[in-house]
């Protein structure tokens, strides 16, 4: 059965194969998360293949951000400064910088705990929905923080690279 991210990249009608040579993510990987309900992509794993197939498929790269509410349309969407909006905006700034992890937790759907066990090395990796709730509920551009975080896609005629950072 197709996963909604399976649906999402069967719309765009591009070549797996090609986004994994692309992304360097295995096909077979690609398909898991294309095919399988348990199969969940990393941050990583969801902008390179959703950009590259984007990009691919000669799509402007704003449709990145749109893809959220397809492939993860039931996700929390929190806004962690609505209870700050009183506040002055040199408050709000600071605020936003020391937001207390339970709440964080709670507010993205993550499992109690699971940012300490990150730190702790416990757990791998976050999810994508995750990470895009998070950046989102911060009020900040997802594609932008994720160009910051794992660097540019880039597609050009049939060659196509990854700047990793």
């Amino acid at each position: 059965m197709d996963t909604l991210l399976g649906i999402y990249l069967n719309n765009l009608n591009i070549n797996k194969s090609k986004v994994g040579e692309i992304t360097g993510i295995k096909r077979q990987r690609i398909s898991d998360l294309c095919n399988k309900s348990k199969s969940k992509p990393s941050p990583e794993e969801y902008y390179k293949i959703v950009l590259a197939t984007i990009l691919l498929s000669n799509k402007s790269e704003n449709e990145f951000n749109k893809s959220f509410d397809l492939v993860f349309p039931n996700r929390p969407k929190p806004n962690f400064l609505t209870e700050e909006a009183h506040l002055s905006p040199e408050t709000r700034f600071i605020r936003r910088h020391f937001l207390i992890q339970k709440t964080v937790e709670e507010k993205i759907g993550m499992s109690e705990g699971k940012i300490s066990r990150l730190a702790s090395e416990d757990v791998k990796e976050v999810l994508a929905v995750e990470l895009i709730c998070f950046i989102e509920g911060l009020g900040l551009d997802v594609l932008k923080t994720f160009k910051e975080i794992y660097g540019e896609v880039n597609i050009v005629g049939d060659q196509a690279n990854l700047n990793d950072k």
